[in-house]
């Protein structure tokens, strides 16, 4: 069985972001990957916030970001330097990355 790894740098797509907590300074450079949100995101999700086809779920890199409080209501800007509204967060992979389901802006 394969070894499970939080190496961001094996992931086509990687893009590095900045992370704007609203109670902690910015963090640049995260390492993260993004994708759709799935439906089985989505239910688990659904219960706390309502969420838009739209959104999109951001992978972190929990490293950089590990003294760093997260919570909704931060901002997350990619690579393209569009910014996200953060709508749910939750570290996983005990505590090795950082799921993010943002809020395109304009919607």
């Amino acid at each position: 069985m394969p070894t499970p790894t939080t190496d961001f740098s094996i992931f086509d797509g990687r893009e590095l972001v900045t992370y704007e907590p609203v109670t902690d300074p910015a963090v640049s450079n995260v390492p993260a990957v993004r994708r759709p949100l799935t439906q089985s995101r989505q239910r688990n999700v659904e219960r706390y916030i309502e969420l838009f086809a739209t959104d999109v779920v951001f992978h972190l890199d929990a490293g950089p970001l590990a003294n760093t409080t997260l919570m909704a209501g931060d901002s997350l800007t990619d690579g393209a330097s569009v910014t996200y509204q953060v709508l749910f967060v939750e570290r996983q992979t005990l505590n090795n990355t950082v799921a993010a389901v943002c809020r395109p802006p304009g919607v």
